[in-house]
C-alpha cells in the first residue's frame, strides 16, 4: 500500500504530506492509501478519471486518527465521475469555514459541500466523521452546506458514519443515496435530504437505522428543520430511524410518490411529526406507505395533506396503518417568509383523498383521526382504530362537497359527546356535530355518503 505522514517534510519512504499529492500516487500505484495519524490540509482535492491514471482508491487510517480539514477553496474534496471510491475512519472537518454554492445542473437551490460527489456510482463512506461545517453568519441568506453533497445521478452508499454541527448532514440532487446506521447531530437546517425534480423517475433513495437528534431550522415554514426531508423524490423509503427534537417535521415528504415510511421512533417534534404534502400547484404525490411508526410528544401526529385547493398540489392514495401515537400539544410555530404565526393542531391522523386509516393506536390528543380538510375530502375508510383520552375521537369534513367515507369498528375511549363528529375545520373549531358512536348504523353527509357504523365508544 502507499502510506502518507502529515509530518512536513514527510519521513523517509513515506508519500508526501500533501493529500492531494498522496491520493494521486496511490491511484497511479493502483493501491490503497493509509493516513498515518495527524491533520491534512484539504483545498480543493479533485479525484476524477482525468487524473491518477483514472484509477479509483482505498483510503483509510486507524478509526478517527487522521482528520482532513479544509483550508478554503470551493469545497474540500470532489470525487467526479470516478468509479471504484471507498473512504474508511476519516474525519472530514469543514472547520467552520465558507462555501460557496456549487454549480450543478438540478441543484435546485444555494446548496454547497464540504465533500461532494458527482456523477459516482461506486462510492463508500464507511465509519467516517464529518463535522464542522455550519453555515457561518457571513454566508447568504437562502444559502445552504452540506457535510456530504451529491449531485448528478451520483449514487453513495454512506454507512456507520457521524456528522456533528453541520447545517445539513447528507444532501443529494437527483441521485441516489442510501443513508445507513448513521448518527446525525445538531443539524442547522435539515439531517438527510433528498431532492429530485419535477417529471423525473424513481429515485429509489435508502435511508434506515439512523439516530438524528436536535435539528433546527433558520427559516421557511417547513423546507428546513426536518430530521429526514425529500422532495420532489419519488419510491423513498425511510425505515427504522430513531429521530428526536426536530423543529419542524421528523419526515416530511413533499411530492413524492410511493414514499415508504416504515418503523421510525420519534420524539419531541415542533410540527407534524410524519408529513406527507403536495405543496404546491403541480407538485403531486400518490401511493404513500406510513406504517407502524412510533410518535410520542410532537405538534400533530401523521398528516396527509393537500388536495389541489388553494394553490395546492394532490395527495393522495395512502395507506396509514399500525402506528402508535401519544401526547400531541398544540405549538406556536413563529411566522417566516411572510407567513405569520399558526398553532398546530394536535391530531394524531389526518387525511384527505383515497386513504385506509386503519389500526392505528391514539392517545392524549385534541382530536384522533381526521377525515377530509373542507371540500378536500374523497374515498376514506377509517377502520379498526383505538383511540383514547382525546378531546375529539374521530372527525370527518363537514362540508356539502365531501366524498364518501367509512367509519367503522373504531373504539374511542374518553372523548365524551365528541367521540365521532364533523367538523368545518382542520384544527376542529367548534362548533363541531356529534353523532351518537354507539349506533350499530347510521349515515351522514348531504347524500348520505357517509357510513357510520360498528363503533364503540365511551
Amino acid at each position: 500500500m502507499v502510506i502518507a505522514d502529515p509530518a512536513t517534510p514527510a519521513p523517509s519512504g513515506f508519500t508526501t504530506a500533501t493529500i492531494g499529492d498522496a491520493i494521486e500516487a496511490a491511484r497511479n500505484a493502483a493501491k490503497p492509501l493509509q493516513l498515518r495519524p495527524g491533520t491534512y490540509d484539504m483545498s480543493n482535492i479533485d479525484i476524477a478519471t482525468t487524473s491518477g491514471s483514472g484509477r479509483g482508491i482505498e483510503i483509510f487510517c486507524a478509526a478517527g486518527e487522521a482528520i482532513l480539514r479544509l483550508t478554503g477553496g470551493n469545497y474540500g474534496l470532489r470525487v467526479s465521475s470516478q468509479t471504484g471510491m471507498t473512504f474508511r475512519n476519516i474525519v472530514f472537518d469543514g472547520e467552520s469555514l465558507g462555501l460557496p454554492a456549487y454549480s450543478a445542473p438540478n441543484v435546485i437551490t444555494a446548496a454547497a459541500g464540504l465533500v461532494i460527489v458527482d456523477n459516482v456510482y461506486d462510492v463508500v463512506f464507511s465509519r467516517c466523521t464529518f463535522r464542522n461545517t455550519a453555515k457561518t453568519a457571513a454566508e447568504p441568506a437562502g444559502s445552504y452546506k452540506a457535510a456530504l453533497l451529491c449531485v448528478n445521478d451520483s449514487r453513495p452508499r454512506v454507512s456507520q458514519c457521524n456528522f456533528n454541527n453541520i447545517d445539513v448532514a447528507v444532501w443529494a440532487f437527483s441521485s441516489e443515496i442510501l443513508v445507513e446506521d448513521c448518527r446525525v447531530i445538531g443539524a442547522k437546517n435539515n439531517g438527510i435530504a433528498i431532492y429530485g425534480t419535477i417529471g423525473s423517475g424513481g429515485n429509489l433513495s435508502v435511508v434506515r437505522n439512523n439516530f438524528i437528534n436536535f435539528v433546527d431550522s433558520d427559516a421557511g415554514t417547513g423546507a428546513n428543520g426536518n430530521g429526514i426531508s425529500a422532495y420532489l423524490a419519488n419510491d423513498v423509503s425511510i425505515v427504522g430511524n430513531t429521530i428526536f427534537n426536530c423543529a419542524f417535521s421528523a419526515v416530511r415528504v413533499n411530492a413524492g410518490s410511493r414514499a415508504f415510511i416504515e418503523g421510525n421512533s420519534c420524539w419531541n417534534i415542533r410540527e407534524a411529526c410524519l408529513y406527507y404534502e403536495a405543496p404546491a400547484a403541480g407538485q403531486d404525490g400518490t401511493g404513500a406507505t406510513i406504517v407502524n411508526n412510533r410518535v410520542d410528544t410532537a405538534g400533530a401526529g401523521i398528516n396527509v395533506a393537500n388536495s389541489g385547493y388553494y394553490g395546492d398540489g394532490v395527495a393522495r392514495r395512502s395507506i396509514v396503518a399500525g402506528n402508535q401515537i401519544g401526547n400531541l400539544v398544540s405549538t406556536l410555530i413563529p411566522g417566516s417568509d411572510g407567513v405569520g404565526d399558526y398553532e398546530t393542531g394536535a391530531i394524531g391522523i389526518t387525511v384527505e383523498q383515497d386513504s385506509v386509516v386503519s389500526g392505528n393506536i391514539i392517545e392524549g390528543a385534541a382530536g384522533g383521526i381526521k377525515l377530509g380538510v373542507a371540500q378536500g375530502a374523497r374515498d376514506l375508510v377509517c377502520d379498526g382504530n383505538l383511540i383514547r383520552g382525546c378531546g375529539v375521537g374521530i372527525a370527518f369534513s363537514s362540508s356539502a362537497e365531501a366524498g364518501k367515507m367509512v367509519i367503522s369498528n373504531n373504539i374511542i375511549s374518553g372523548a365524551g359527546a365528541n367521540a365521532i363528529v364533523s367538523a368545518a375545520t382542520v384544527v376542529l373549531i367548534p362548533p363541531l356535530t356529534p353523532y351518537d358512536a354507539n349506533l350499530s348504523s347510521q349515515t351522514a353527509g348531504s347524500a348520505g355518503q357517509i357510513l357510520i357504523a360498528g363503533n364503540r365508544a365511551s
